[in-house]
């Protein structure tokens, strides 16, 4: 039997980003023993990095090298128009003298370098989708209705899509999006499309009765209800909606706290606080690192998310549900989220709102809140155990094993 193909694996962003840390890495160190992974990566100047950051790129590069995995920095320039063909003809010299046999590409800039590469080569081109991006940058106005910007974006989209050997996709309902969609229909083949969802280290969060209490503690939630928000200032996580609603809230339980963990700054965040009238004196202001996350979530109670409505969250799969679940948080979430409407609505996660309904939502949350199944742990144990059955990144990492040896075949 051959040895296992092997694989590059592209991100367009730094060692040091969330993202390759979150969703990447350690999937490639845990696969790393019985395959030969390269890892491509696009790094600023060492100049230009704070101490700190040096630091965590020298451990992380440290940390692959120790597990076997190579690592090709490639300057950041400004310019995808120059990193594009980069990025491609570094994945095409690892192809053609370096034995990789499979490109990895999260998200669509890096599969656009394993597209070029793709079409002069045997090789095999995985598209790890994560989200619609042309749909979030129509949402969010980097792009406009009838430009030539938009048309070339489509084009891309639908080529990779049609070409890929391989796709992967967060959710059932982005599966199934994508082949209900009249441009796709005809060419795109159900087969190569594999759901995984965004998954986290449950060992991060595992935080027993003691820890928990100790967190809460210190930071003096040791009597309150703490719900908790984790997003940024963009307008789709609706963090004035949330403070709406927990405003609400917080007037008919005394005991209810609201925390919001804001990046990349909490000033934003205070001044819809203010605006909206939450009660200040009960609200806490944070932002947090990525290895600061798991303590401030356990020692809460319940999480917010709440995601506008549009068919680039309809598909999706936030990355803080999986944290939620992973602490043990009931979630309080928007309607039309991904597959995470129907978990938390089957499995009994938490509240789907109406959050456009500010009273009624804020009476669902209430109520949820008052239940013996929230105020007895009932509703917290059904989170841990569903993060442990289906949340486990252990899950991913077997996930993709079987993607790969899927390509080694083909």
């Amino acid at each position: 039997m051959s040895s296992p193909g092997k694989v590059a694996y592209v991100f367009h962003k730094s060692l040091t980003e969330p993202i390759p840390r979150l969703h990447g890495l350690d999937q490639i160190r845990a696969m790393s023993g019985g395959r030969r992974f390269v890892v491509l990566s696009f790094e600023p100047r060492r100049r230009g990095r704070t101490p700190e950051a040096c630091r965590l790129y020298d451990e992380t590069r440290a940390w692959l090298t120790a597990a076997g995995v190579e690592h090709v920095p490639l300057p950041i320039v400004g310019s995808r128009w120059l990193e594009i063909p980069m990025g491609a003809a570094a994945l095409l010299f690892l192809v053609l003298f370096r034995g990789v046999r499979t490109i990895h590409c999260r998200s669509y800039i890096p599969a656009f370098m394993g597209l070029l590469v793709r079409a002069v080569t045997p090789t095999r081109l995985l598209f790890d989708m994560r989200g619609l991006f042309v749909d979030e940058y129509l949402l969010e106005g980097a792009f406009e209705e009838g430009t030539a910007r938009l048309a070339f974006a489509r084009w891309l989209e639908r080529r990779l899509l049609f070409v890929s050997d391989s796709i992967v996709v967060v959710s059932e309902s982005f599966r199934r999006h994508l082949l209900a969609r009249p441009d796709l229909t005809e060419r795109l083949r159900s087969e190569r499309i594999r759901v995984i969802p965004n998954r986290v280290d449950l060992t991060r969060f595992a935080l027993d009765r003691d820890g928990r209490r100790r967190v809460r503690d210190e930071r003096g939630w040791s009597e309150a209800t703490v719900g908790i928000f984790v997003g940024s200032a963009s307008s789709w996580h609706r963090m004035d909606r949330t403070m709406d609603i927990a405003a609400s809230v917080m007037s008919e339980l005394d005991d209810v706290r609201f925390v919001a963990v804001v990046y990349p700054t909490t000033e934003h965040a205070e001044r819809i606080a203010s605006e909206i009238g939450l009660p200040l004196d009960r609200v806490e202001f944070v932002t947090a690192g990525v290895a600061e996350m798991p303590p401030l979530l356990a020692g809460a109670d319940f999480g917010f998310m709440l995601i506008e409505r549009h068919v680039s969250k309809e598909v999706c799969a936030p990355i803080k549900f999986s944290e939620y679940m992973a602490a043990g948080l009931p979630t309080v979430a928007s309607e039309a989220i991904g597959d995470v409407t129907g978990w938390i609505e089957d499995r009994g996660l938490g509240v789907t709102i109406d959050h456009d309904d500010v009273e009624g939502a804020a009476r669902s949350v209430v109520k949820f809140l008052s239940s013996d199944d929230f105020r007895g742990g009932t509703a917290r144990a059904r989170c841990l155990e569903f993060a442990a059955g289906e949340m486990d990144m252990s899950r991913t990492v077997e996930d993709y094993g079987a993607i790969y040896e899927d390509l080694d075949t083909r």
